[in-house]
């Protein structure tokens, strides 16, 4: 089933049936979980190939309930299936991910749903937990995470970055047992330094993702349609967000606003010359809390001058 070791939660497989099929074999359940905003035919697909299976929406009773239209999809799979079959043949990047547990499927989701949101710098940030490539990245680098990261979920199925299907299993048995273990309160995972250290190559566009999501959704082309040269919202947003981090902001609600006001403003922000209440940025060292107010400021009043 293994094909080569990435450390000593991951393995890179070459695909996900037998890996599935024993976990299935050893009475665990199995479900997938997959982002509408992966592929435009994927929630379609999910309901066509299996429509009276129970669907939940992973933000329901969570701190994102406000953004159901956009929450990732829970449902029970097996190895076999057509959406399986579906997923494998068009591998829409960022789809989700394949979970298996021994514990009831109300315990996973209430797992889940506790790592929504997760505290970075003293903020509340969105965590894809979802989302493979961001998962694989901090399990293949920090194992020690994956007790955490995985609660109940005894095995993941996914895929990373570099588009190859692996397995992070969870070796050790949870400590409470079953049907009495309660989810934590979120946001209860925090990054560390650590975290930043995986990301920090990526950093802009794992931020830049998350504003999209945030603002408009997972695809960027809902997003408004004035951008420079026919540019995509994730790529515009990429873009600003380096300048923001060039600019000394550093904190991701910082970061959304300043991408907000580029929106609202154009390339020239922020120009101080002609927005006297961007002076935050003109500053030698960067007051981030008065560049905040700021834009804040600007987006309430939709008017950056005088």
């Amino acid at each position: 089933m293994h094909d080569m070791p990435l450390g000593s939660a991951m393995t890179k497989i070459p695909s996900p049936g037998p890996a599935l099929d024993d976990a299935q074999s050893r009475g665990w359940g199995a479900w997938l979980v997959l982002d509408p905003g992966c592929h435009p035919q994927a929630i379609q697909q999910l309901y066509s190939t299996d429509p009276d299976s129970e669907k939940n929406l992973l933000f329901l009773d969570s701190p994102l309930e406000h953004m159901h239209e956009l929450s990732p999809r829970f449902a029970a799979v097996r190895s076999g299936t057509a959406m399986l079959t579906w997923l494998e043949s068009h591998d829409p990047p960022g789809w989700g991910m394949i979970l298996a547990s021994d514990a009831p499927a109300g315990e996973v989701l209430a797992h889940l749903r506790s790592l929504l949101l997760v505290k970075a710098g003293g903020e509340d940030v969105i965590f894809r937990i979802w989302d493979g490539r961001i998962l694989s990245r901090i399990c293949e680098a920090m194992p020690e995470e994956v007790p955490l990261l995985l609660g109940p979920v005894r095995r993941v199925l996914t895929r990373t970055e570099e588009e190859s299907w692996v397995l992070i299993d969870r070796q050790d048995p949870p400590h409470a047992p079953f049907g009495t273990s309660t989810a934590r309160q979120c946001p209860w995972y925090l990054f560390s330094s650590r975290h930043d250290e995986i990301f920090r190559d990526g950093r802009a566009r794992t931020v830049a993702r998350n504003i999209v999501f945030t603002l408009y959704g997972d695809e960027p082309e809902t997003g408004p349609a004035a951008l420079p040269d026919g540019e995509s919202l994730l790529a515009f947003a990429v873009r600003h967000v380096d300048r923001g981090l060039a600019l000394g902001l550093n904190g991701e609600r910082s970061l959304e606003l300043f991408v907000r006001c580029c929106l609202l403003h154009g390339e020239s922000f922020p120009d101080v010359d002609t927005m006297p209440g961007l002076r935050p940025f003109a500053a030698r060292t960067m007051d981030e809390d008065a560049a905040v107010a700021a834009m804040l400021t600007i987006c309430t009043q939709g008017d950056a001058h005088g």
